[in-house]
C-alpha cells in the first residue's frame, strides 16, 4: 500500500477563524472557526480535489496517483492559535 502525505499549513484567517492549505495542491484550503473544524475539513476538501481531478481527467502528482492512503501532516506556525 502506497502512502501520500499532504503538508497542511494552518494561519489564523483575516475575518476569524482558522485557514488550512495543501501545501502543493493547487486550490485547496477550507476556513473554519476552530482548528479542530479546519482539519476535519482539510480532510474532506482534499479528498473532494482527488476525487474531480481524477474523474475529470485533470493531472496530479504522479505520487498521489499511486497512492492507496492519503496523510494529512498539519503545520501550524508558532504564534497561529
Amino acid at each position: 500500500m502506497a502512502t501520500y502525505e499532504v503538508e497542511v499549513v494552518i494561519k489564523p484567517w483575516e475575518d476569524g477563524g482558522y485557514i488550512a492549505e495543501a501545501v502543493g495542491l493547487r486550490g485547496c484550503w477550507a476556513v473554519a472557526d476552530t482548528i479542530g473544524q479546519v482539519v476535519e475539513d482539510i480532510r474532506e476538501v482534499v479528498q473532494m480535489w482527488l476525487d474531480a481531478r481524477r474523474e475529470y481527467d485533470m493531472p496530479v502528482p504522479p505520487e498521489l496517483a499511486a497512492a492507496d492512503n492519503v496523510v494529512i501532516r498539519v503545520v501550524v506556525p508558532v504564534g497561529a492559535v
